[in-house]
């Protein structure tokens, strides 16, 4: 009967921990995709009202490694979010949540300081995604 009473918590848990990462895979809504190069650059990606309105981003990182060294988000209402950090994101990772300041709010473009960390000049790929 213990062992029951255990397998059934497990069961329990590990379906709760799946719901929460399909709850949060069904409140992100792709918003742009860039190729990253090997040196520093800047891209934009315009995301607009039509989209929306958002509480947070995430980023996922493929092909190679980002370095993430500044990102800004331009909002509808002029205002803007600075992000400055000298993050690093391995590639096949997502980054953690980034909340939007303020309540839900619409995004008018993010724009993007980085450089892949890959060998051989190949580049990455990220994919921005807006949380609702």
């Amino acid at each position: 009967m213990k062992h029951l009473k255990v397998l059934v918590i497990s069961v329990l848990m590990t379906a709760g921990v799946g719901m929460t990462a399909n709850a949060l895979a069904k409140n992100q809504v792709l918003l742009g995709e860039r190729n990253v190069s090997d040196r520093t650059e800047y891209d934009t990606i315009s995301v607009g009202k039509g989209r929306g309105s958002f509480t947070g981003l995430r980023v996922k990182v493929m092909g190679a490694a980002v370095e993430f060294k500044r990102i800004v988000i331009h909002f509808e209402n002029g205002s803007e979010q600075v992000l400055e950090k000298n993050r690093l994101v391995r590639k096949g990772n997502k980054s953690r949540v980034v909340d939007l300041d303020g309540d839900t709010r619409l995004i008018d473009k993010v724009v993007f300081r980085y450089e892949a960390r890959s060998k051989g000049w190949k580049g990455a790929r990220i994919k921005l995604f807006g949380v609702r």
